[in-house]
């Protein structure tokens, strides 16, 4: 007998189970010149510890369950609880003093010390600037951190978990390299759903978006460190064959999984050197596109990697390549149902504004139901190719009630308006963009050197997304907006001060604390907040505050209800008058810059205890 063949950790070709792979025969013949030997633990299964991977693969898998159940248990308690607390208030909605005081004191102090806590300090979307243009990213929350530590941690572990006191350094090393490959096949399933706009997670658990990106981000690092992890050990075995680095160039050259391997690791690499923030936020445009190349280059690579070997992640990866095709098909859908019919394809409109922005105007060729707190992705050929930027959603006029309509308004027989029975429809979006670099930086210069200031072309839309947050059934709303972030509360100011004239909301006081550079910005959004005055009820439940940081002119107030003031908001003043005079429950919403969310999130924090209070931010952390 062969000294090889009295290792039981060795397989002989002749007796090799049906689960234990061995190269191809045009490879083995080269590769055995030397001794089979040669070719243990660096191919196939051999050395790999198959029953230990399946293990702490169910169990990451498991933890990823258990994790979403939670969430999706929570957000059912919390549903219901805004529910109830919406009806019970509607026979009286000036009686809310149940719901403005906290039932419990654990579940107000993890709101204030770690669900909405920042990292440290007060710093959260306040990015670290490199220059004016690039930024090197922001800290993740205080409960995102402890997720993700968890998450790193698990994984960092389980790969660490191999058979160490073997006295064949091979064996470590087999095993090392079937554990990351089976860990990296696994986590490519989150890195790639987490990644999607019409993730299913975000409708079921009520979760946005900008959550789901920062975890794409950190599986994906997770991912593409496991897959080099893989490849590096493959190569530390192969490499020590007689033929030494001969052997990696004939592996890859001549079989066809390890060239797709190869392949997918080079995508993998890019993909991780080009997604480094300052280099997605420089250059965003150019770092969409090649990511998406390299996306499918990794896909394809690994996938042929596996297939080739027949493994047991195949199915993995089916599911994976499901989730990433069904995403660009729902995609092209809304973008061709919106943006195009047989007779015609939408329109848009672009005007120049005060402050170096642009007031977008969409014409659609269907409609949509308006919701507020929803964005768009934009399209428009003409500056960006086949690029598309997000932008929230700020205005949307409603279509002319038609004769039959079931959206008509009917009276009463006191002669009073009742509130529409259905929602309003609308053909036409509004957005505000403020020029930047890139893309809104080409629309305002066009626009300014267009004639009246303004030009049209043809474009589409892709969307809507987000909007899940109703704020129906508090009491008093507090709306924080800084700059172009008021795009974020216009609708909900209307869709609520119409729900108080109607009684179709709890809302008694609404809030809105705006703060611009100079008054020229006010013009962004004059028309729409001027049918906002003018909407009935609106001076009994609406305050507007707006703060000028940079006045030009003396600032006058000839109206109670809307107040202007020169400098910047005393944030946490404001938010301690409110609290104490509050109606019910109270929900802070902010939309801003990075240091305006975070100052507004510090200045809300210690109030969490004192009542019903919720905070949202809305941010676009691409």
């Amino acid at each position: 007998m062969s000294s090889h063949s009295s290792d039981p950790r060795r397989v002989d070709i002749a007796m090799a189970p049906a689960n234990h792979l061995v190269p191809r025969a045009g490879i083995l013949k080269e590769w055995n010149a030397d001794g089979y030997a040669s070719l243990d633990f660096s191919h196939g299964l051999m050395g790999v510890d198959q029953h230990g991977n399946y293990l702490w693969t169910n169990i990451l898998l498991y933890a990823f369950l258990g994790v979403a159940g939670t969430t999706l248990i929570l957000h059912i308690i919390n549903m219901w609880t805004r529910h109830m607390r919406h009806i019970s208030v509607m026979a009286n909605p000036q009686r809310q003093a149940y719901w403005a005081f906290n039932r419990t004191s654990w579940w107000p102090w993890l709101q204030r010390h770690l669900f909405a806590a920042p990292l440290i300090h007060k710093r959260h979307n306040r990015a670290f600037q490199l220059s004016s243009a690039i930024d090197n990213g922001t800290l993740p929350g205080r409960w995102h951190t402890v997720m993700l530590v968890v998450y790193c941690g698990l994984n960092i572990a389980w790969m660490l978990i191999l058979p160490w006191d073997d006295p064949e350094s091979k064996v470590v090393v087999a095993s090392l390299r079937g554990r990351s490959g089976m860990l990296a096949a696994l986590n490519l399933i989150p890195t790639i759903l987490f990644a999607l706009r019409n993730n299913p997670l975000i409708y079921l658990l009520q979760v946005s978006y900008d959550d789901f990106n920062l975890f794409h981000r950190w599986t994906a690092r997770i991912t593409i460190l496991e897959a080099l992890i893989h490849t590096a050990a493959w190569l530390s075995n192969t490499v020590q064959n007689p033929l030494g680095w001969k052997s990696v160039a004939n592996a890859i050259s001549q079989e066809t999984s390890y060239g797709w391997g190869t392949v997918g690791t080079f995508a993998f690499l890019i993909l991780g050197i080009q997604a480094w923030s300052p280099f997605r936020h420089a250059f965003y445009e150019t770092f969409l596109n090649i990511h998406r190349l390299m996306i499918v280059a990794a896909l394809v690579g690994v996938y042929m990697h596996l297939e080739q070997h027949s493994l047991p992640q195949v199915p993995w990866m089916h599911l994976v390549i499901f989730f990433y095709a069904a995403e660009w098909v729902l995609r092209g859908i809304t973008i061709l149902y919106h943006g195009v019919s047989l007779k015609q394809r939408s329109r848009v409109t672009v005007e120049a504004m005060p402050g170096e922005a642009v007031r977008v105007t969409i014409d659609m060729v269907r409609p949509w139901t308006p919701r507020p707190g929803c964005n768009v992705h934009i399209y428009m050929p003409a500056l960006a190719l086949w690029s598309s930027h997000p932008f929230s959603v700020a205005w949307s006029a409603p279509m002319s009630p038609t004769s039959d309509s079931k959206e008509m308004s009917l009276p009463t027989l006191e002669g009073e308006v009742m509130a529409p029975s259905a929602p309003r429809k609308s053909k036409q979006i509004n957005l505000i963009c403020r020029a930047r670099t890139g893309f809104t930086r080409q629309m305002y210069e066009k626009a300014a050197k267009s004639p009246n200031e303004r030009f049209t072309t043809f474009g589409f839309i892709e969307g809507p997304y987000g909007g899940h947050h109703s704020l129906d059934s508090y009491g008093t709303v507090l709306l924080f907006a800084g700059g172009v972030g008021i795009t974020h509360q216009v609708m909900y100011i209307k869709h609520l001060v119409e729900g108080y004239h109607y009684s179709k909301t709890a809302t008694q006081k609404i809030v809105l604390i705006w703060t611009v550079p100079d008054a020229e910005c006010l013009e962004w959004v004059r028309p729409w907040m001027d049918e906002i005055l003018r909407m009935p009820g609106r001076k009994k439940c609406l305050r507007v505050k707006l703060f000028i940081s940079r006045p030009k002119n003396r600032i006058e107030n000839n109206s109670e209800t809307v107040r202007m003031f020169a400098g910047r908001p005393k944030t946490q003043t404001l938010i301690e008058e409110e609290v104490k005079s509050r109606v019910g429950a109270i929900a802070v919403t902010v939309c801003g810059s990075g240091p305006f969310a975070d100052d507004v999130r510090a200045a809300v924090r210690p109030s969490l205890e004192e009542g019903v209070i919720d905070f949202i931010e809305e941010a676009f952390t691409y």
